[in-house]
């Protein structure tokens, strides 16, 4: 199998996915193209972005991108804005399987507030302020996502028992498509 490439907004479910996909097909690697991208900077993206600003980040995260999406056998998380710079989603088209992972609206808002703390869009924003913030966002980035080969429910992964079944959704979903 070539390069899968998970795309969609912040809290979509794109590393609890790919990890658990990785976890159950010992023959992928998954990676996540944000713990690539603090690994070889040795900083969080947010200080990244701060020290060195959004373009050096998504220079970066196309350099990347590009390196470890042509290994084979491999998901590549990507990060919320990944598909939106740099010819990335061109580029994921023609190297790989791209896959839309969508969760509604509240499910998302929900997965922001608890993983608020290493989210900087989370940080001082009341309910209301984060929503219109997401919907803003999720409106500004629906032409590249829209962009993905396939599209993925990835509400269903709150439980074990949830991420089992999602995986099997999931590999059902591509190995369809494969054929």
């Amino acid at each position: 199998m070539g390069a899968v490439f998970l795309i969609g907004f912040m809290a979509c479910g794109k590393t609890t996915l790919g990890s658990a996909l990785a976890a159950r097909h010992p023959e992928m690697e998954f990676i996540d193209l944000d713990d690539e991208a603090e690994q070889v900077e040795g900083m969080s993206v947010a200080e990244i972005f701060a020290r060195k600003g959004e373009p050096y980040f998504r220079q970066l995260e196309s350099q990347l991108l590009r390196s470890v999406g042509g290994r084979p056998n491999v998901i590549v998380g990507c990060g919320g804005g990944t598909p939106c710079h740099g010819g990335n989603m061109e580029w994921m088209n023609a190297n790989g399987l791209t896959v839309r992972l969508v969760a509604p609206l509240d499910v998302t808002l929900r997965r922001l507030r608890e993983g608020g703390d290493k989210r900087p869009l989370v940080a001082g924003k009341t309910d209301e302020q984060l929503r219109d913030e997401v919907i803003r966002r999720l409106a500004s980035r629906d032409a590249d996502y829209s962009k993905a080969a396939m599209t993925f429910d990835s509400s269903q992964l709150e439980s074990e028992e949830q991420i089992e079944r999602s995986c099997r959704r999931f590999m059902t979903l591509i190995s369809n498509h494969m054929k």
